[in-house]
This record gives C-alpha cells, structure tokens and sequence, in this order.
C-alpha cells in the first residue's frame, strides 16, 4: 500500500467537508444497487455508510444485513473522526467479502474534489432537495468518473 493512502486527513479538509455537508450536498455516487460509502449531514447529524441505489441506507441488498453506518450527533465529533482517517482506514478491507474493498470508497481525492465542488460523485443539492421531497426524479447527470 502507498504511504500516501495511509496519510492522515486534515483537521481543515475535516472542517471543509463538513462546511460543505451544511450545505444539502451529499457525497455519494448515485447509481442503482451499490454505490460505495458516502457522507450525508440530514437532521443535525453527520452520516457516513454504505450507499445503496444513490441513497445512504440503513438496509444493505447484497447480504441481507443492515448496512454499515456510523452516526455523529455534531459537527466537532465528525470532524474529529474524520481528520484522523485516510484512504488506508477507509477502504473497507474490515468488510468480509472482497466487493466492498477499496471499491467506491471515501478517498481524499473524493474529498477534496467535493469541497472544491468539482465531479466526485457528489449529489448537487437540486437532487438532494428532489430526494428527500420525493418528487419525481428527472434526467440525472451520467459521471464520467470510473468510481461510481
């Protein structure tokens, strides 16, 4: 493994996603069945897990198990636990099936592409908004982007 990928996130690139979360954006490939990990902030609250079908879920369609899914009740906390991860403790290697290793997962290239607003499978919040409102859905933007 890259020493790269086990370098440590930054306090300020912790503060600036969680900025952006604020914001009704989520990071999260949305496409059908699995979609990878992604970040959401709904509620007052900071979600990262398991993206099933463009959406953060507590179900999971492939092992009949709940999806995995940690729950921060504030901003200090999630900034705190993500400023001390990496792409190396983020890959999903934990996960028993090899599916879910390094696939779709939170890198700090998808983290800093979603703050700087760039294509990183992120949401734009038109889409969130259409979402959780549950109108209907109308052309999506197809991402050239080989993770999702």
């Amino acid at each position: 493994m890259a020493a790269g990928k086990k370098q440590r996130y930054t306090q300020e690139l912790a503060e600036q996603v969680a900025a952006a979360l604020q914001t009704g954006r989520t990071l999260a490939a949305y496409h059908r069945d699995y979609c990878g990990m992604g970040l959401e902030y709904v509620g007052g609250r900071f979600f990262y897990g398991e993206v099933w079908d463009g959406q953060l879920r507590d179900w999971n369609t492939l092992e009949n198990r709940d999806a995995f899914v940690l729950v921060f009740s504030n901003q200090s906390a999630f900034v705190t636990w993500l400023s001390v991860q990496s792409d190396a403790t983020l890959n999903c290697r934990e996960m028993a099936l090899l599916f879910y290793w390094d696939n779709q997962t939170i890198t700090r290239q998808r983290l800093e592409a979603f703050v700087a607003d760039a294509p990183c499978n992120a949401r734009p919040t038109w889409y969130q908004v259409i979402l959780h409102s549950n109108e209907p859905v109308g052309a999506e933007r197809v991402s050239n982007n080989p993770e999702g």
